[in-house]
Protein backbone atom coordinates (compact mmCIF):
# COMPACT_ATOMS: atom_id res chain seq x y z
CA UNK A 1 0.00 0.00 0.00
CA UNK A 2 3.02 2.17 0.83
CA UNK A 3 4.08 1.64 -2.39
CA UNK A 4 1.27 2.22 -4.32
CA UNK A 5 0.79 6.06 -2.70
CA UNK A 6 4.32 6.36 -3.44
CA UNK A 7 4.00 6.07 -6.98
CA UNK A 8 0.79 7.91 -7.27
CA UNK A 9 2.26 10.57 -5.32
CA UNK A 10 5.20 10.73 -7.35
CA UNK A 11 3.04 10.62 -10.54
CA UNK A 12 0.69 13.81 -9.17
CA UNK A 13 4.17 15.30 -8.83
CA UNK A 14 5.23 14.81 -11.94
CA UNK A 15 2.01 15.54 -14.04
CA UNK A 16 2.09 18.99 -11.91
CA UNK A 17 6.12 19.97 -12.71
CA UNK A 18 5.01 18.90 -16.45
CA UNK A 19 2.14 20.70 -17.02
CA UNK A 20 3.55 23.95 -14.77
CA UNK A 21 6.98 23.90 -16.35
CA UNK A 22 4.60 23.79 -20.16
CA UNK A 23 2.62 26.27 -19.08
CA UNK A 24 5.38 28.54 -17.50
CA UNK A 25 7.28 27.97 -21.07
CA UNK A 26 4.37 29.40 -22.91
CA UNK A 27 3.63 32.43 -20.58
CA UNK A 28 7.59 32.94 -21.54
CA UNK A 29 6.88 33.22 -24.94
CA UNK A 30 5.38 36.76 -23.86
CA UNK A 31 5.82 37.58 -20.65
CA UNK A 32 7.11 39.45 -19.00
CA UNK A 33 6.71 42.72 -21.43
CA UNK A 34 9.39 44.31 -20.33
CA UNK A 35 13.53 43.32 -18.79
CA UNK A 36 13.44 43.32 -15.29
CA UNK A 37 15.89 44.35 -12.78
CA UNK A 38 17.49 43.42 -9.66
CA UNK A 39 20.65 45.09 -8.20
CA UNK A 40 21.10 46.88 -11.62
CA UNK A 41 21.43 42.89 -13.02
CA UNK A 42 18.83 42.09 -15.90
CA UNK A 43 16.83 38.69 -14.67
CA UNK A 44 17.21 36.24 -17.41
CA UNK A 45 14.39 35.59 -20.13
CA UNK A 46 13.32 38.89 -19.40
CA UNK A 47 11.33 40.38 -21.32
CA UNK A 48 9.64 37.00 -23.22
CA UNK A 49 10.88 35.56 -26.31
CA UNK A 50 8.30 37.25 -28.11
CA UNK A 51 8.45 40.99 -26.85
CA UNK A 52 12.38 40.62 -27.07
CA UNK A 53 12.73 39.61 -30.52
CA UNK A 54 9.41 41.06 -32.26
CA UNK A 55 11.49 43.56 -34.57
CA UNK A 56 13.11 40.21 -36.02
CA UNK A 57 9.84 38.50 -35.98
CA UNK A 58 7.87 41.33 -37.52
CA UNK A 59 11.18 41.73 -40.23
CA UNK A 60 11.05 37.44 -40.67
CA UNK A 61 7.45 37.48 -41.59
CA UNK A 62 7.12 40.14 -43.93
CA UNK A 63 9.52 38.02 -45.94
CA UNK A 64 8.21 34.86 -45.60
CA UNK A 65 5.04 36.84 -46.63
CA UNK A 66 6.54 37.66 -49.51
CA UNK A 67 8.17 35.41 -50.57
CA UNK A 68 6.23 32.06 -49.75
CA UNK A 69 2.77 33.43 -49.63
CA UNK A 70 2.26 36.57 -51.88
CA UNK A 71 5.03 35.64 -54.57
CA UNK A 72 4.23 37.07 -58.09
CA UNK A 73 3.79 33.91 -59.41
CA UNK A 74 1.30 32.62 -57.23
CA UNK A 75 -0.85 35.87 -57.96
CA UNK A 76 -0.49 35.54 -61.23
CA UNK A 77 -1.78 31.82 -61.00
CA UNK A 78 -4.73 33.70 -59.43
CA UNK A 79 -5.54 36.05 -61.72
CA UNK A 80 -5.37 33.94 -64.60
CA UNK A 81 -7.30 31.14 -63.48
CA UNK A 82 -10.77 31.01 -64.88
CA UNK A 83 -12.52 31.29 -61.45
CA UNK A 84 -11.02 34.54 -60.62
CA UNK A 85 -12.63 36.06 -63.47
CA UNK A 86 -15.75 34.34 -63.22
CA UNK A 87 -16.14 35.94 -59.69
CA UNK A 88 -14.68 39.13 -60.45
CA UNK A 89 -17.12 39.50 -63.41
CA UNK A 90 -20.42 38.65 -60.86
CA UNK A 91 -19.00 40.79 -58.52
CA UNK A 92 -18.48 43.75 -60.60
CA UNK A 93 -22.13 43.23 -62.39
CA UNK A 94 -23.80 43.13 -58.67
CA UNK A 95 -21.85 46.60 -57.94
CA UNK A 96 -22.82 48.29 -61.22
CA UNK A 97 -26.35 47.14 -60.32
CA UNK A 98 -27.01 48.13 -56.86
CA UNK A 99 -25.72 51.53 -58.25
CA UNK A 100 -28.12 51.75 -60.26
CA UNK A 101 -30.85 50.49 -58.47
CA UNK A 102 -29.94 53.79 -56.17
CA UNK A 103 -32.31 55.80 -58.96
CA UNK A 104 -29.43 58.43 -58.47
CA UNK A 105 -29.26 61.09 -61.59
CA UNK A 106 -26.46 62.26 -63.81
CA UNK A 107 -26.64 65.32 -61.80
CA UNK A 108 -26.49 64.09 -58.42
CA UNK A 109 -23.33 61.46 -59.55
CA UNK A 110 -21.10 64.55 -60.62
CA UNK A 111 -22.30 66.26 -57.75
CA UNK A 112 -20.40 63.57 -55.46
CA UNK A 113 -17.25 63.93 -57.14
CA UNK A 114 -17.80 67.69 -56.78
CA UNK A 115 -18.94 68.35 -60.45
CA UNK A 116 -21.49 71.00 -59.47
CA UNK A 117 -21.12 73.13 -62.93
CA UNK A 118 -21.36 69.87 -65.00
CA UNK A 119 -24.04 71.48 -67.31
CA UNK A 120 -21.91 74.65 -68.13
CA UNK A 121 -18.61 72.58 -68.69
CA UNK A 122 -20.48 69.98 -70.48
CA UNK A 123 -22.11 73.20 -73.23
CA UNK A 124 -18.63 74.44 -73.07
CA UNK A 125 -16.97 71.78 -74.20
CA UNK A 126 -19.79 70.43 -76.60
CA UNK A 127 -19.03 73.87 -78.39
CA UNK A 128 -15.45 73.98 -78.11
CA UNK A 129 -15.57 70.37 -79.83
CA UNK A 130 -18.36 72.00 -82.80
CA UNK A 131 -15.88 74.65 -83.66
CA UNK A 132 -12.75 72.39 -83.57
CA UNK A 133 -14.46 70.14 -85.79
CA UNK A 134 -15.98 73.10 -88.36
CA UNK A 135 -12.17 74.68 -88.47
CA UNK A 136 -10.67 71.18 -89.32
CA UNK A 137 -13.48 70.65 -92.24
CA UNK A 138 -13.51 73.95 -93.36
CA UNK A 139 -9.84 73.42 -93.59
CA UNK A 140 -9.79 71.14 -96.51
CA UNK A 141 -13.15 72.65 -98.40
CA UNK A 142 -12.79 76.11 -98.65
CA UNK A 143 -10.85 76.41 -102.24
CA UNK A 144 -13.00 73.97 -103.26
CA UNK A 145 -16.40 74.63 -104.98
CA UNK A 146 -19.47 73.96 -103.56
CA UNK A 147 -20.36 71.19 -106.37
CA UNK A 148 -17.23 69.06 -105.59
CA UNK A 149 -18.29 69.26 -101.73
CA UNK A 150 -21.73 68.59 -102.02
CA UNK A 151 -22.98 65.42 -102.59
CA UNK A 152 -24.15 64.36 -106.35
CA UNK A 153 -27.40 63.53 -105.61
CA UNK A 154 -28.20 66.34 -103.62
CA UNK A 155 -27.16 68.76 -106.89
CA UNK A 156 -29.55 66.64 -109.21
CA UNK A 157 -32.17 67.21 -106.90
CA UNK A 158 -31.85 70.81 -106.74
CA UNK A 159 -32.08 71.30 -110.22
CA UNK A 160 -34.54 68.67 -110.72
CA UNK A 161 -36.67 71.00 -108.51
CA UNK A 162 -35.90 73.99 -110.65
CA UNK A 163 -38.66 74.12 -112.81
CA UNK A 164 -41.37 73.51 -110.05
CA UNK A 165 -39.51 76.52 -108.11
CA UNK A 166 -40.11 78.89 -110.86
CA UNK A 167 -43.78 77.94 -111.76
CA UNK A 168 -44.67 78.10 -107.60
CA UNK A 169 -42.76 81.81 -107.83
CA UNK A 170 -44.78 82.53 -110.59
CA UNK A 171 -48.06 80.98 -109.61
CA UNK A 172 -47.63 83.08 -106.36
CA UNK A 173 -46.87 86.25 -108.35
CA UNK A 174 -49.97 86.37 -110.26
CA UNK A 175 -52.39 84.82 -107.68
CA UNK A 176 -50.47 88.34 -105.30
CA UNK A 177 -51.36 90.61 -108.37
CA UNK A 178 -54.96 89.42 -108.74
CA UNK A 179 -55.92 89.99 -105.22
CA UNK A 180 -57.23 93.06 -104.31
CA UNK A 181 -54.49 93.68 -101.56
CA UNK A 182 -52.03 93.11 -104.50
CA UNK A 183 -53.92 95.40 -106.91
CA UNK A 184 -53.99 98.19 -104.12
CA UNK A 185 -50.28 97.23 -103.50
CA UNK A 186 -49.67 97.92 -107.31
CA UNK A 187 -51.86 101.28 -107.04
CA UNK A 188 -50.02 102.68 -105.06
CA UNK A 189 -46.42 101.86 -106.51
CA UNK A 190 -47.96 103.56 -109.95
CA UNK A 191 -48.84 106.30 -107.96
CA UNK A 192 -45.27 106.82 -106.51
CA UNK A 193 -43.72 106.44 -109.65
CA UNK A 194 -45.71 108.84 -111.10
CA UNK A 195 -45.41 111.14 -108.38
CA UNK A 196 -41.75 111.16 -108.77
CA UNK A 197 -41.46 112.14 -112.21
CA UNK A 198 -42.83 115.94 -112.30
CA UNK A 199 -44.36 116.97 -115.21
CA UNK A 200 -44.18 113.53 -117.35
CA UNK A 201 -46.23 112.17 -114.66
CA UNK A 202 -48.28 115.14 -114.50
CA UNK A 203 -49.27 114.76 -118.56
CA UNK A 204 -50.03 111.04 -117.93
CA UNK A 205 -52.53 111.58 -115.06
CA UNK A 206 -54.43 113.76 -117.54
CA UNK A 207 -54.20 111.58 -120.48
CA UNK A 208 -55.84 109.16 -118.44
CA UNK A 209 -58.21 111.38 -116.84
CA UNK A 210 -60.19 109.42 -114.11
CA UNK A 211 -59.57 106.01 -115.94
CA UNK A 212 -57.74 104.02 -113.10
CA UNK A 213 -53.72 103.58 -114.59
CA UNK A 214 -53.70 100.33 -112.55
CA UNK A 215 -56.47 98.56 -113.73
CA UNK A 216 -55.06 98.93 -117.13
CA UNK A 217 -51.12 97.47 -115.98
CA UNK A 218 -52.88 94.97 -113.72
CA UNK A 219 -53.94 92.44 -116.69
CA UNK A 220 -51.15 92.98 -118.42
CA UNK A 221 -48.34 92.44 -115.73
CA UNK A 222 -51.16 89.12 -114.73
CA UNK A 223 -50.76 88.30 -118.51
CA UNK A 224 -46.95 88.69 -118.84
CA UNK A 225 -46.51 86.30 -115.83
CA UNK A 226 -48.76 84.04 -117.43
CA UNK A 227 -47.02 83.80 -120.87
CA UNK A 228 -44.76 80.84 -121.18
CA UNK A 229 -41.32 82.91 -122.40
CA UNK A 230 -41.79 84.37 -118.96
CA UNK A 231 -41.31 80.66 -117.65
CA UNK A 232 -38.68 80.39 -120.15
CA UNK A 233 -36.44 83.43 -118.88
CA UNK A 234 -37.28 82.82 -115.27
CA UNK A 235 -35.40 79.22 -115.59
CA UNK A 236 -32.72 80.62 -117.54
CA UNK A 237 -31.85 83.18 -114.55
CA UNK A 238 -32.50 80.60 -112.23
CA UNK A 239 -30.00 77.82 -114.42
CA UNK A 240 -27.61 79.82 -114.72
CA UNK A 241 -27.38 81.72 -111.27
CA UNK A 242 -27.53 77.83 -109.88
CA UNK A 243 -24.23 77.20 -112.02
CA UNK A 244 -22.91 80.24 -110.84
CA UNK A 245 -23.54 79.14 -107.05
CA UNK A 246 -22.06 75.84 -107.90
CA UNK A 247 -18.64 76.91 -109.04
CA UNK A 248 -18.07 79.49 -106.60
CA UNK A 249 -15.71 78.14 -104.41
CA UNK A 250 -16.59 77.89 -100.00
CA UNK A 251 -14.38 80.16 -98.66
CA UNK A 252 -16.77 82.61 -100.66
CA UNK A 253 -19.88 81.22 -99.08
CA UNK A 254 -17.81 81.59 -95.80
CA UNK A 255 -17.22 85.15 -96.27
CA UNK A 256 -20.47 86.39 -97.26
CA UNK A 257 -22.59 84.41 -94.59
CA UNK A 258 -19.46 85.14 -92.26
CA UNK A 259 -18.11 82.18 -89.53
CA UNK A 260 -19.89 83.38 -86.51
CA UNK A 261 -23.40 83.48 -87.92
CA UNK A 262 -22.48 79.80 -89.34
CA UNK A 263 -21.30 78.58 -86.10
CA UNK A 264 -24.08 79.95 -83.96
CA UNK A 265 -26.41 78.19 -86.44
CA UNK A 266 -24.81 74.82 -86.25
CA UNK A 267 -24.71 75.69 -82.15
CA UNK A 268 -28.27 76.42 -81.97
CA UNK A 269 -29.09 73.52 -83.98
CA UNK A 270 -26.93 71.13 -81.70
CA UNK A 271 -28.10 72.92 -78.69
CA UNK A 272 -31.89 71.75 -79.78
CA UNK A 273 -30.52 67.91 -80.54
CA UNK A 274 -29.04 67.69 -77.48
CA UNK A 275 -31.27 68.97 -74.11
CA UNK A 276 -28.68 68.81 -71.91
CA UNK A 277 -31.08 69.97 -68.78
CA UNK A 278 -33.18 67.72 -69.21
CA UNK A 279 -30.41 64.74 -69.92
CA UNK A 280 -28.46 65.58 -66.45
CA UNK A 281 -31.93 65.23 -64.57
CA UNK A 282 -32.25 61.96 -66.25
CA UNK A 283 -31.85 58.77 -63.86
CA UNK A 284 -28.50 56.89 -64.94
CA UNK A 285 -30.63 53.54 -65.22
CA UNK A 286 -32.73 55.28 -67.64
CA UNK A 287 -29.86 57.29 -69.18
CA UNK A 288 -27.87 53.80 -69.64
CA UNK A 289 -30.80 51.60 -70.54
CA UNK A 290 -29.90 51.28 -74.23
CA UNK A 291 -26.72 49.79 -73.60
CA UNK A 292 -27.08 47.94 -70.61
CA UNK A 293 -27.11 44.96 -72.14
CA UNK A 294 -24.21 45.46 -73.83
CA UNK A 295 -22.46 46.88 -70.86
CA UNK A 296 -23.19 43.67 -68.87
CA UNK A 297 -22.39 41.32 -71.51
CA UNK A 298 -19.58 42.91 -73.45
CA UNK A 299 -18.46 45.72 -71.40
CA UNK A 300 -17.50 44.09 -68.15
CA UNK A 301 -15.72 40.90 -69.17
CA UNK A 302 -13.58 43.16 -71.64
CA UNK A 303 -12.86 45.31 -68.40
CA UNK A 304 -11.55 42.80 -66.51
CA UNK A 305 -9.33 41.08 -68.99
CA UNK A 306 -7.95 44.58 -69.56
CA UNK A 307 -7.52 45.27 -65.83
CA UNK A 308 -6.55 41.52 -65.51
CA UNK A 309 -3.64 42.03 -68.47
CA UNK A 310 -2.69 45.26 -67.35
CA UNK A 311 -1.89 43.93 -63.83
CA UNK A 312 -0.04 40.79 -65.10
CA UNK A 313 2.23 42.90 -66.84
CA UNK A 314 3.23 45.44 -64.19
CA UNK A 315 2.82 42.85 -61.22
CA UNK A 316 6.33 42.12 -59.89
CA UNK A 317 7.10 46.13 -60.44
CA UNK A 318 3.91 47.08 -58.57
CA UNK A 319 5.14 44.14 -55.38
CA UNK A 320 8.27 45.95 -55.40
CA UNK A 321 6.91 49.39 -55.39
CA UNK A 322 4.26 48.56 -52.89
CA UNK A 323 7.21 46.79 -50.27
CA UNK A 324 4.94 44.68 -48.62
CA UNK A 325 7.37 42.75 -46.24
CA UNK A 326 7.86 46.51 -44.98
CA UNK A 327 4.31 47.73 -44.58
CA UNK A 328 3.86 43.93 -42.69
CA UNK A 329 7.12 44.67 -40.60
CA UNK A 330 6.34 48.18 -39.53
CA UNK A 331 2.15 46.73 -38.62
CA UNK A 332 3.50 44.23 -36.81
CA UNK A 333 5.95 46.69 -34.85
CA UNK A 334 2.87 48.93 -34.16
CA UNK A 335 0.65 46.22 -32.39
CA UNK A 336 1.01 46.22 -28.66
CA UNK A 337 2.71 43.09 -26.85
CA UNK A 338 -0.78 42.59 -25.34
CA UNK A 339 -2.50 42.82 -29.06
CA UNK A 340 0.54 40.27 -30.30
CA UNK A 341 -0.12 37.82 -27.21
CA UNK A 342 -4.52 38.09 -28.04
CA UNK A 343 -3.36 37.34 -31.88
CA UNK A 344 -1.46 34.77 -31.19
CA UNK A 345 -3.34 32.78 -28.43
CA UNK A 346 -6.77 33.39 -30.61
CA UNK A 347 -5.30 31.60 -33.04
CA UNK A 348 -3.20 28.74 -31.26
CA UNK A 349 -4.78 29.11 -27.77
CA UNK A 350 -6.25 25.60 -28.04
CA UNK A 351 -3.36 23.77 -29.37
CA UNK A 352 -0.77 25.98 -26.24
CA UNK A 353 -3.42 24.39 -23.83
CA UNK A 354 -2.98 20.64 -25.18
CA UNK A 355 0.47 21.39 -24.63
CA UNK A 356 0.43 22.07 -21.42
CA UNK A 357 -2.01 19.59 -20.76
CA UNK A 358 0.79 16.93 -22.42
CA UNK A 359 3.51 18.19 -20.27
CA UNK A 360 1.33 17.12 -17.43
CA UNK A 361 0.89 13.61 -18.80
CA UNK A 362 4.55 13.54 -19.42
CA UNK A 363 5.54 14.31 -16.05
CA UNK A 364 3.06 12.34 -14.23
CA UNK A 365 4.00 9.29 -16.38
CA UNK A 366 7.84 10.18 -15.60
CA UNK A 367 6.94 9.90 -11.83
CA UNK A 368 5.34 6.49 -12.22
CA UNK A 369 8.27 5.40 -14.14
CA UNK A 370 10.25 6.78 -11.27
CA UNK A 371 8.11 5.12 -8.14
CA UNK A 372 8.46 1.72 -10.65
CA UNK A 373 12.33 2.40 -10.43
CA UNK A 374 12.45 3.41 -7.13
CA UNK A 375 10.30 0.11 -6.03
CA UNK A 376 12.99 -2.30 -8.16
CA UNK A 377 15.79 -0.35 -6.93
Amino acid sequence: MDIVMTILIMMVIGAVIGGWTNSLAIKMLFRPFKPIYILGKRIPFTPGLIPKRRSELAQQLGKIVMEHLLTADSMKKKLESSSFKENAEGWMRGEINRFLDKEETIQQVLDKFGINNAEEIMRGNIQQIVTTKYEEVMTGLRQKPIQQVVPANLLHSVEHHIPSVAEFVLNKAITHFENPEGKQQLARMINDFIATRGKLGSFVQMFMGNYPLVDKVQPEIIKFLKHDGTKDVLLNVMYREWNKLKEMEMSEIENRITKDVILSAIHTAVGRTIDLPMWMNKKVKEAIKPIYPWLMEQMVPTTINVFSKMLLEKLEELLQRLKLDELIRDQVESFSLEEVEEMVLSVSGRELKLITYLGAVLGGLIGFLQGVLVLFL
